[in-house]
């Protein structure tokens, strides 16, 4: 489909990147970015940010997790959120077991959600993990130099940290040996963690633990560096992503 070339960029607009927008080469919609930065915003919820490490997570849920079980008796706001993420839960599936990773291919984006929200409840992932995440998610971002501060990176990261809690299918044998013995086997099924399956998601978590999450977000982060201490994109010697990449082309 050919398009006047006044209605988009013919260069990706990510910064060092400057390869022709899908519009340009005709392969697509994207007015803006290139093949590649569409895929990498679909499966991390933004086009060059690159995604929250788990290490860098990990101190910030331990700490938003405690504040929670701190106050979940006494402070009625986190009260009422736990409350509607063991619905959502519990929702999902009414407890019944999860379908496979390899019986959900093909099925909506919606279904694939739900069907992860299943498997979370499945592992008996509490609630208030799913608020931790969520919060010291959003902590997590305000503190990292390199984030993309924008609601649908924060509710993508949010998601593919929920999902590598509970994720895919796994099977577990006996296989025959010809001399008569046997040998432990295994086969791991996972769904794709990218697309509308993570925005699903994340904004059916969003909606519910936004309320706690604005409130307490500040209060997490100075927790944290009070027990952990800063983040690394604060350290002295940090460098952004895309510069330690030009050095290293450079031979520096």
């Amino acid at each position: 489909m050919s398009s006047p070339a006044q209605d988009h960029h013919q260069r990706c607009t990510v910064m060092g990147c400057g390869r022709p927008t899908m519009r340009a080469v005709g392969v697509g919609l994207g007015t803006a970015l290139c093949k590649y930065h569409v895929e990498r915003r679909a499966r991390h919820g933004s086009p060059f940010a690159p995604p929250i490490k788990a290490t860098d997570l990990r101190p910030y849920v331990k700490t938003a997790l405690a504040w929670i079980q701190e106050r979940q008796k006494t402070d009625p706001t986190i009260g009422h959120v736990l409350q509607c993420l063991d619905g959502l839960l519990w929702g999902s599936g009414g407890g019944g077991p999860a379908p496979r990773a390899s019986d959900i291919k093909g099925r909506s984006p919606k279904y694939r959600a739900k069907v992860a929200f299943m498997r979370l409840h499945a592992a008996e992932v509490p609630p208030a993990r799913l608020l931790a995440v969520h919060l010291g998610m959003a902590a997590c971002i305000e503190d990292d130099r390199e984030a993309h501060r924008i609601p649908e990176f924060r509710i993508v990261q949010t998601a593919k940290a929920l999902h590598r809690l509970a994720s895919g299918t796994h099977w577990r044998w006996e296989m025959p040996l010809p001399n008569g013995n046997t040998a432990p086997a295994e086969l791991h099924v996972y769904p794709r963690s990218s697309g509308q399956v993570l925005r699903f998601m994340g904004e059916e978590v969003e909606e519910i633990c936004r309320a706690v999450t604005e409130r307490d977000r500040d209060a997490i982060r100075q927790r944290k560096q009070e027990k952990y201490g800063p983040h690394p994109s604060h350290m002295p010697g940090w460098r952004p992503t895309w510069q330690r990449k030009l050095l290293a082309t450079r031979g520096y």
